[in-house]
């Protein structure tokens, strides 16, 4: 590492280098040349070439992939993002399904099963799924049209790099793809018995889920960071970078406001593990009702028969849906395990100040943050269920006591990895 290098903003563009075909390590730290940046995942400082054409850049020190730019581009990401906030105004205004109990029609919009769940006593439940399934997906792509179309502009305002902040830690919690998933298994369950059929809504909704994935596929976000605000070059000792944007800087600015987007910048996050630990211990406590009590009852002429998560499991398989029964699985039985016992380890491993197989802990860690969301298929499932199966007096479904539990599991440990800062592994094996 060199002292003698100026820490400055880049003035003008930055040069474009030669596309190329494979991935490639970013240099170390000690090398002056090139845009400086801070590993999200370790921390470590290094430089990147400017504006890869394709591949991969890589951290030198964990692998966390720094930059991909192959298949990714502005114009590509804002006319899928503009799409999917247009979308979602017919997806969530106009019935989704339409079921047809003897002469009794049923049809359901997306905010359908989160009112059903509010009228029966679970008023929480139904705010979380509410916001996650319509508030946060206007919200994410409200911001993200609106950061991408004013860059595309050629327009520069200090308020970009806030707003595209709060669009990527929106884009984990707004779930209109998993939704999705959920409206097709339970559309899987209705089926068999019922005539089902889906609505002018359920077809926009179809189409904004799967353009919520093409945007997430699209959107390369250092190259819109870069475009908010350029990376400074040169190297000074001693320095930290910011969490969201990956913005360096000076070690003595701990504490101050990020530059570029406006966040807190700290070498490692104030009481990131005891947050992630109180929270992996809150989830584990909601476990066993998740799952040694039913998601839902089916009130058939004042008969009642519960469907716990491993019911729902069984019962997609005897109607041969062994795809969707192998997801429900993993998504909503062995994905919170694998969440809770990563937490775990994690929370040893800071402890003793464990240097052994940091990489895979990194890793670990990344696979969770990004899956973890798919565990509330079953949730939405019984949300999109729900408003279906009812004839009054002859047949109704009801919220049962899991279902509140086992969405507190899901939300606990997401909110876990989003407080879990994961250079807290690497601190702690090089304090030792």
């Amino acid at each position: 590492m060199t002292s003698k290098a100026a820490f400055a903003a880049p003035q003008g563009k930055f040069r474009h280098l030669l596309p190329v075909k494979r991935e490639r390590r970013a240099e170390g730290a000690d090398s002056p040349e090139g845009e400086i940046v801070g590993c999200p995942d370790c921390g470590k400082i290094q430089t990147l070439p400017a504006r890869p054409g394709g591949g991969a850049l890589r951290c030198v020190r964990c692998a966390t992939v720094l930059e991909q730019m192959n298949g990714r581009n502005l114009d590509g990401a804002l006319a899928c993002a503009l799409t999917t906030f247009l979308l979602l105004f017919p997806a969530n205004l106009l019935p989704i399904l339409q079921v047809s109990i003897l002469s009794h029609v049923n049809r359901s919009i997306v905010l359908s099963g989160v009112e059903g769940i509010w009228r029966q006593g679970w008023p929480f439940a139904a705010v979380v799924v509410g916001l996650e399934i319509v508030v946060l997906p206007f919200l994410r792509f409200g911001l993200l049209t609106l950061v991408l179309g004013t860059l595309r502009l050629g327009y520069h305002a200090p308020w970009l790099g806030p707003c595209f902040r709060w669009a990527e830690r929106l884009d984990q919690w707004a779930m209109m793809d998993v939704f999705l998933f959920g409206s097709i298994v339970g559309y899987s369950r209705v089926a068999p018995f019922l005539p089902i059929h889906i609505k002018a809504g359920g077809y926009c909704l179809i189409a904004a889920a799967l353009l919520t994935l093409i945007t997430r596929a699209t959107l390369e976000r250092r190259d819109l960071w870069r475009r908010i605000g350029p990376l400074p070059r040169g190297i000074v000792p001693k320095m930290i970078s910011c969490s969201s944007c990956d913005y360096p800087v000076p070690a003595t600015q701990e504490g101050s406001a990020c530059p570029r987007c406006g966040d807190k910048i700290h070498r490692i996050h104030p009481y990131s593990a005891m947050r992630a630990m109180a929270l992996t211990v809150a989830a584990f406590a909601f476990y066993p009702e998740a799952y040694l009590y039913p998601m839902e009852y089916s009130d058939r002429l004042d008969t009642l028969h519960g469907y716990s998560i491993m019911t729902g499991v069984a019962k997609l398989v005897q109607a041969n849906l062994y795809f969707f029964a192998a997801v429900v699985f993993v998504a909503s039985i062995l994905i919170p395990l694998l969440k809770l016992f990563a937490f775990v380890w994690f929370g040893v491993s800071i402890h003793r100040g464990s240097t052994s197989r940091l990489r895979l802990k990194t890793k670990l860690f990344r696979v969770i943050d990004l899956i973890g969301r798919w565990s509330h298929i079953d949730v939405f499932t019984v949300a999109v269920f729900l408003p279906l199966m009812y004839l009054p007096g002859f047949l109704s479904v009801l919220v049962g006591n899991a279902l509140p539990a086992f969405l507190a599991v899901v939300v606990l440990t997401m909110l876990a990895s989003d407080f879990f800062d994961p250079r807290l592994l690497w601190q702690a094996g090089q304090e030792r």
